[in-house]
């Protein structure tokens, strides 16, 4: 979810804790507004996904709702590791992958 938060206070240790704790960028306007994607439209896919169905997908031919739900997921995931700066997405699945399949 896109956001656009605007600072109202001037206390640098606030507005730090509230960036940590949301993982919020790290520059401000000079209006004092700071644009931020939040990883709460993840946890929404995830309760569409639970409500999905076997059946096909009204959306896309050839897939079902099931798998048209988890494939929103991904790209919530993907959207959320751009936003926090990851450099190589595609690398750092590959390392988590084959760490999971060592760790079996």
């Amino acid at each position: 979810m896109k956001v656009t938060i605007y600072w109202v206070t001037n206390d640098w240790r606030i507005i730090r804790r509230i960036r940590e704790k949301y993982r919020l960028p790290q520059y401000m306007t000079l209006n004092g507004i700071t644009e931020a994607e939040l990883a709460i439209g993840i946890s929404a896919e995830w309760r569409e996904l639970m409500d999905a169905a076997d059946r096909p997908s009204p959306h896309i031919g050839g897939w079902s709702e099931r798998e048209e739900e988890a494939a929103d997921i991904v790209i919530s995931a993907v959207t959320y590791l751009e936003c926090i700066g990851c450099r190589d997405i595609e690398q750092l699945i590959k390392d988590k992958v084959a760490y999971n399949e060592r760790m079996e």
